[in-house]
């Protein structure tokens, strides 16, 4: 069992205004509204995927029984815990005409200490039949920025994988806990290991400072597909691979929850058993797919597989060093 962790999770709502203008009145042309947060993207992806998942997090108010009735009704097992505040919602604007977009993120609810505690209580009893743990997405106010850290050092306690995507300072506290990977975008990894990329080597170097800080496997994504840092597989020593996985570059629908399908596609992998190489292979394709769609999380798991003929793997550094 897999699962999904979103303490700030919400309602987003997409929509595609064509010739958006600041300071202008619009009609979108397409919308949809769904249950987000990122690891409630996780969620849908894993479920279109065909794997077993359950999501969990805070969820609070009208907004957080919204979030909850619309993860039921899309099938997806969850269990959250409800809290005073309300959940909050968030909405994507996507230019069709230039592919540009505006997302406006509300600030959502503040958590008290006894709420925290009441989901962590229920996570490590979720966490009992589970596989792997999905830890995504900011941590809401009231929370301090450690919290993941704590939780990855008590799961791994349990002899449970811990994958994390966030950023920022929880990002910092959570990579030093040894989570099995860490997936920042670019300008989330420039921010963890504290200087800017001006070129693939410089990339290079920053997914294995990755995992000199702590993470088993650091995966960057771009937006072309990512560079990781991953051990080599014969042993559990520090020999580590660099691998660049690339997709061509296409015309997108939204890319809103790209990454978050992309983490997916990772998991959904690596659950399956499949090597290093093949679940970053997969995990590209959920991506690439995922932009195809307006609204996060949302794949085809048949033009994924499809997709896999398209991705090139280059093997970049095989060191016997991390760092």
């Amino acid at each position: 069992m897999i699962i999904t962790v979103t303490l700030n999770a919400a309602i987003d709502k997409s929509l595609s205004v064509p010739n958006f203008r600041l300071g202008r009145r619009h009609r979108s042309v397409e919308q949809t509204t769904l249950a987000g947060g990122k690891g409630v993207n996780v969620a849908r992806t894993l479920k279109t995927l065909g794997q077993p998942v359950i999501a969990t997090g805070f969820a609070g108010g009208p907004t957080g029984t919204r979030i909850v009735e619309q993860l039921t009704a899309e099938s997806i097992l969850n269990d959250f815990v409800r809290i005073a505040e309300e959940s909050r919602t968030n909405t994507a604007v996507h230019d069709p005409t230039n592919g540009a977009q505006t997302e406006i993120n509300e600030r959502g609810p503040t958590v008290s200490a006894r709420e925290v505690e009441l989901f962590r209580e229920k996570l490590l009893y979720l966490a009992q039949g589970a596989d792997v743990v999905v830890i995504a997405g900011s941590l809401p106010h009231g929370v301090a920025p450690d919290l993941y850290a704590q939780l990855i050092k008590e799961l791994r306690r349990t002899n449970v994988s811990v994958i994390v995507d966030t950023d920022g300072e929880p990002l910092r506290h959570a990579v030093r806990a040894e989570p099995e990977a860490v997936s920042p975008n670019m300008r989330e990894a420039e921010e963890l290991v504290g200087h800017e990329f001006n070129d693939e080597e410089d990339m290079v170097i920053a997914v294995r400072e990755m995992r000199q800080l702590g993470a088993r496997e650091a995966i960057m994504t771009v937006p072309d597909g990512c560079i990781a840092s991953v051990p080599e597989e014969r042993g559990e020593g520090p020999a580590a691979t660099v691998l660049r996985v690339h997709i061509e570059p296409r015309e997108t629908v939204a890319t809103v929850g790209a990454g978050d399908a992309f983490l997916a596609g990772y998991v959904a992998a690596r659950y399956a058993g499949s090597d290093p190489e093949e679940r970053l292979r997969y995990a590209v394709a959920c991506g690439a797919e995922s932009t195809q769609r307006l609204g996060a999380g949302l794949v085809d798991a048949q033009r994924v597989e499809r997709l896999l003929g398209e991705i090139d793997v280059r093997r970049l550094v095989a060191s016997a060093e991390v760092g």
